[in-house]
C-alpha cells in the first residue's frame, strides 16, 4: 500500500480554502500558506501546519497545489528564494489550479520540467457551492499517468476528472468552459433587464427555464438569487472571469480566429469592473445594464 502524499497547499480564498478542507477531511496530511495569515488559522485548530513561507511549506510537502487569483499573486508564491521553486530538488509534485494563461501554464511547465517536478495543469470547473461540497470538476492537464497516480488527490476536492491532454490543455479547455459561463450569466442578466423594461417579473424567466428540459440547467438555478434579489455577494467573483475573458481573447488573437459575442461580454464585464464591481458575483453586470441608457459609459 503506497503512502499518501504530504500536501502542501497554497491560497486559501473563496475556493481555495474549501478544496484544502476537503483534502483535510479525506484525511490527507495538508500543510497551508496563505498571503493574509488570518485565513490559516482554522486549519491550524484542525491540527494542520502553517507554513512561514511557500519555501517552508514546499519543503514540508510531496506535492504541492496552488490556487491563487492571477499571474502576480502566481509569481510571489513561486518565486525567488523564498518562493516554491526554490524549495524543489526533484521528485515533487506541483499541481496549479489556479486559472493562468496558456502561456504561463506552458513555461510554468516547462520550469518544472527542468527542475525534475512532475508538473499538473489542473484548472477547475465549478465555484463556491461547489468546492465546498466536493463536486468540482477538474480540467486536467499533463502527463497521464501522473494524472492517474494523483487521482485520489484530485478526486478528494471533485466529482470528476476530465483528461484534457498535456500541459497547458487543462488551462485551455478550462477558458473554452469559462467562455460559456461568461455568456450564459450575462445572458440571464439581459434577459432579467428586458423583461423589467417590459413590465413582466424576471421570476417568469426562471419559471420558464425550469419548466423546458430543454434549458433547465442547474447553472441558471446557482444565478436565481443573485438576480432577483440583487444579492451579489461573489460564489465567482466578476474580476476572475473578467481576467479568463480577455485570455480567451488574447488566445483568440494568437491563432487569428474572432469571438464577437465573447468580446460583448468582456466590455460588459470591464464595464461592471470600472463601476466598482470587481468583488462582487459575475452576475452584478446585471447593475450596469439597468442603468438609463448613456449613464456611466465611456465617451466616444
Amino acid at each position: 500500500m503506497s503512502v499518501p502524499p504530504r500536501i502542501g497547499f497554497v491560497g486559501l480564498g473563496i475556493m481555495g480554502r474549501a478544496m484544502a478542507m476537503n483534502l483535510v477531511k479525506a484525511g490527507f496530511q495538508v500543510t497551508v500558506y496563505n498571503r493574509t495569515r488570518q485565513r490559516t488559522m482554522e486549519f491550524a485548530d484542525l491540527g494542520c501546519d502553517v507554513a512561514a513561507t511557500p519555501r517552508a511549506l514546499a519543503k514540508a510537502a510531496d506535492t504541492v497545489i496552488i490556487m491563487v487569483s492571477d499571474t502576480t499573486a502566481m509569481d510571489a508564491v513561486m518565486e525567488g528564494p523564498e518562493g516554491v521553486l526554490s524549495a524543489f530538488s526533484g521528485g515533487n509534485t506541483l499541481i496549479n489550479m489556479s486559472t493562468l494563461s496558456p502561456a504561463y501554464t506552458a513555461a510554468l511547465a516547462k520550469k518544472c520540467y527542468t527542475a525534475g517536478v512532475s508538473f499538473l495543469d489542473c484548472p477547475v470547473s465549478g465555484s463556491k457551492p461547489a468546492a465546498e461540497s466536493g463536486q468540482l470538476v477538474i480540467l486536467a492537464g499533463g502527463e497521464k499517468t501522473a494524472v492517474e497516480k494523483n487521482g485520489p488527490v484530485l478526486k478528494a476536492m471533485s466529482r470528476a476528472v476530465v483528461y484534457a491532454g498535456p500541459a497547458p490543455a487543462g488551462t485551455a479547455l478550462k477558458l473554452c468552459v469559462n467562455l460559456i459561463v461568461a455568456q450564459l450569466t450575462t445572458a440571464l442578466a439581459e434577459a432579467a433587464v428586458l423583461a423589467s423594461a417590459q413590465g413582466l417579473d424576471p421570476a417568469l424567466i426562471f419559471e420558464t427555464l425550469a419548466a423546458n428540459p430543454a434549458l433547465n440547467c442547474g447553472y441558471f438555478g446557482l444565478k436565481k438569487e443573485n438576480i432577483l434579489k440583487m444579492d451579489f455577494s461573489p460564489a465567482f467573483p466578476l474580476k476572475h472571469m473578467l481576467k479568463d475573458a480577455r485570455f480567451m481573447l488574447a488566445e483568440a488573437a494568437a491563432r487569428k480566429i474572432e469571438l464577437p459575442v465573447t468580446a460583448a461580454a468582456e466590455a460588459l464585464m470591464s464595464r461592471a469592473a470600472a463601476s466598482g464591481y470587481g468583488d462582487k458575483d459575475l452576475s452584478a453586470v446585471l447593475l450596469n445594464l439597468s442603468e438609463p441608457l448613456g449613464r456611466n459609459r465611456p465617451a466616444a
